[in-house]
């Protein structure tokens, strides 16, 4: 067995319990480990003696680790600073009242998809997806029953479907999120 194989498999269970003291994946724990043995076979470490092997091991073990988690913390503070970029062009996207090219003519589709419909089914489309009511509160409001409310949605919806594509069924989802914005503003 050569000198590296003695040292791996004298050192690689502690040193990744060791690594696991810093990081808390496990996949993270034996890369580090990996590249310290990489590093160990690279630079020819192979010949210390016993004491100083060990104690280079644990300390670029240690060191890689603290590496490891500064990294992590500059990534995470990026993806924050870029998360919250991304909020205010979304902001002063929609505050401008502009809206792209994309967005208006889906949104025309899905007017004339509604406008299509029965004016039953139109009424409970508008009531629930676009001014936020439940069904319980559109049963109230036009006096029937709640399953008749939720059948007359089922229909319509069924309606839309087969005259929206499916980029513009998702649009349709979120319909309801646009026109209370627009309302807001």
């Amino acid at each position: 067995m050569s000198r590296f194989d003695q040292i791996y498999y004298r050192y690689h269970r502690q040193l990744l319990l060791f690594s696991l003291k810093f990081v808390e994946r496990e996949a993270d724990a034996l890369d580090i480990v990996q590249e310290v043995f990489i590093s160990v076979w690279a630079t020819d470490r192979l010949n210390y003696d016993e004491a100083h092997l060990k104690s280079y091991l644990f300390q670029a073990t240690r060191n890689r680790c603290l590496n490891y988690l500064k990294h992590q913390g500059i990534m995470r503070q990026y993806e924050k600073n870029a998360a919250l970029q991304l909020r205010q062009i979304e902001l002063v996207h929609y505050q401008s009242g502009e809206k792209s090219l994309i967005e208006t003519e889906s949104v025309d589709r899905i007017n004339q998809a509604i406008e299509s419909l029965s004016d039953v089914q139109k009424e409970v489309i508008l009531l629930s997806r676009f001014d936020g009511l439940s069904n319980q509160e559109i049963a109230d409001k036009l006096g029937i029953p709640v399953r008749t409310v939720e059948t007359r949605i089922f229909r319509a919806l069924q309606k839309l479907r087969e005259k929206i594509t499916s980029t513009g069924h998702i649009l349709l989802m979120v319909m309801g999120f646009f026109r209370r914005s627009e309302k807001m503003n």
